[in-house]
């Protein structure tokens, strides 16, 4: 009975699962300098595709466990990031299933930096088309890189988000990052209220089957 009970409230209700933290440390390698992964990085369930897609070469990459790029030093925090400059990176679900982006670590990509800042804009797109935007300022630091969180708004519902790289050269050095820690809430689907109807009176007329059987037996 109890577990009758239970199977109503989920499909009466919408379910979310916990938040999922993707995080790139099982790709750090020995070296000073840095590892290539190709165009497609999948973790978690969750796949990073290089849109560029060059022949020239590898589209993510990692700092390697010794590189002075490397943020804070700290294997624990290796962070993947575009080879090529102007790259736009693409964070999709399986199955393009929806799911809500609630915050990223950023860094810049090299150490030593001129201090100052830089920006990097992420675009979300929903199943209807709909898209959100929001803009990040990255301080850059002197030294060592440093991952910094930054906080989405209204990244509800997408079913994919877009950013582009930066550049290390030119007029635009120093606006290149790496990223890490990307918090997600994958969202389980929902029944349309019609099946979600449907679903529950077939559920309670069960559980009055289940008593009657019950009372006849005792």
């Amino acid at each position: 009975m109890k577990g009758i009970c239970a199977a109503i409230a989920l499909l009466v209700f919408p379910v979310i699962t916990q938040a999922t933290t993707i995080n790139f440390a099982s790709l750090s390698q020995p070296g000073t300098g840095s590892t290539s992964f190709g165009n497609v990085v999948t973790q978690q369930g969750f796949s990073f595709t290089d849109l560029l897609n060059s022949s020239f070469g590898s589209g993510f990459a990692v700092w390697q466990a010794s590189s002075p790029n490397l943020p804070g030093s700290n294997t624990a925090n290796t962070s993947l990031f575009e080879f090529f400059a102007n790259s736009t990176t693409e964070l999709t679900a399986a199955a393009h299933a929806a799911f809500t982006l609630n915050s990223i670590d950023l860094a810049q990509y090299l150490t030593p930096q001129t201090p100052g800042s830089f920006t990097v804009t992420f675009t979300g797109t929903r199943a209807d088309s709909s898209t959100v935007t929001q803009t990040f300022t990255v301080p850059r630091l002197a030294g060592t890189p440093a991952l910094q969180t930054f906080n989405f708004s209204g990244f509800t519902n997408v079913v994919k988000v877009d950013f582009t790289q930066g550049i290390n050269g030119g007029s635009a050095i120093g606006t290149g990052y790496q990223f890490d820690n990307v918090v997600i809430n994958a969202q389980t689907p929902v029944p349309e209220p019609g099946t979600n109807v449907l679903l529950a009176f077939a559920l309670v007329t069960s559980l009055a089957l289940y008593r009657l059987v019950s009372r006849r037996r005792a």
